[in-house]
């Protein structure tokens, strides 16, 4: 079995040095190193690093440095990839991979850790451990992370279906919970409500957009009291978070005026966080609005997804109601 692996920075390849955390180039083999007195596999390593950076100082040209590694090194003789990267902004890379490299390829895996490797809670080893366990199965195509929330079984998420962390965690959890599979010692199950729990998905992928830093979409967070922002003409869309039961304040001062300017620089704007089921009443706003309304799926795949479409040119409305890389859950 042989696997790529590529070193981008995290926490996993970081030090504890003066009270800061810092990236260290020697961290990503010490990787390796602990892996290999543990391994049960006979597994090979080739190793490269694009880049090395903390997650959350990751803009979209470093998206598009390691999509353009990645596809780069996909038809070359290996088994799967894994990429060490940082957990602050792992569901963004997560996201943007499954949507420029599909679900179609050898497993490209993404393990990151909740501490630096010399730190006793840190669970850096064990998400690549079983994201070498995944791979070495043989049971997943496309995209994938691997990670071992404290106190539970190691788990395999698909890319496209991760949601924010919440406040003051590091967990990493799927939609409605429904991860892709789980292990049982070295055995990997499948998880059958996966299986039953997505929309057929449409086979696309998105050509990655030049390195630009910027994404040119404007994201927004409903609070009470809130100021709408206002809009410029490089705005290519825009991401409409909800309250969790998929509302936002119809009362506003101000959002009447947001989206008329949305409309005379044709900017959509989609809202995303709506629950399947019944609308309250004050969601009857949207439509009044011109806004968008996203099927079920998690924002920041919704932010990626919409980025990817405005600049590859393709029709905002459709695509985004697609169900791309098992995006969205029926």
């Amino acid at each position: 079995m042989k696997i790529l692996v590529i070193f981008t920075g995290g926490t996993i390849g970081s030090t504890l040095a003066d009270g800061y955390i810092t990236t260290d180039k020697s961290k990503p083999y010490k990787l390796i190193e602990l892996y290999e007195k543990i391994k049960k596999k006979d597994v090979t390593f080739d190793t490269i690093s694009p880049y090395e950076t903390l997650s959350e100082n990751i803009t979209c040209k470093e998206l598009y440095t390691l999509v353009k590694t990645i596809k780069n090194e996909l038809n070359k003789d290996y088994d799967g990839i894994i990429v060490t990267h940082g957990t602050d902004t792992l569901q963004y890379t997560a996201a943007t991979l499954s949507y420029t490299l599909g679900c179609s390829t050898i497993p490209v895996v993404l393990v990151s850790s909740n501490y630096v490797l010399e730190d006793k809670r840190a669970n850096g080893l064990n998400n690549f451990y079983y994201a070498v366990e995944f791979i070495c199965s043989k049971k997943g195509k496309g995209v994938f992370v691997s990670y071992q929330n404290t106190g539970d079984v190691p788990k395999i998420h698909r890319a496209s279906r991760l949601l924010e962390h919440p406040v003051y965690s590091d967990d990493v959890d799927s939609l409605d919970g429904i991860f892709y599979g789980s292990f049982k010692g070295d055995n990997f199950i499948i998880n059958p409500e996966y299986m039953t729990n997505f929309i057929e998905s449409e086979d696309i992928t998105f050509d990655i957009p030049s390195d630009n830093q910027l994404s040119d979409i404007m994201i927004i967070r409903p609070y009470p009291g809130m100021t709408y922002p206002s809009i410029e003409k490089n705005i290519k869309g825009i991401l409409h978070h909800t309250y969790h039961s998929g509302t936002i304040c119809s009362k506003t001062p101000g959002i009447k005026e947001f989206a008329d300017k949305a409309s005379y620089y044709n900017i959509p704007v989609f809202v995303t966080g709506i629950n399947k089921g019944a609308d309250y009443e004050s969601t009857k706003i949207y439509e009044d609005l011109g806004f968008h309304k996203l099927p079920y799926a998690t924002p920041i795949s919704m932010y990626i997804k919409l980025w990817l479409t405005v600049n590859n040119g393709l029709p905002v409305v459709e695509t985004m109601n697609k169900c791309i890389s098992e995006d969205i859950i029926m």
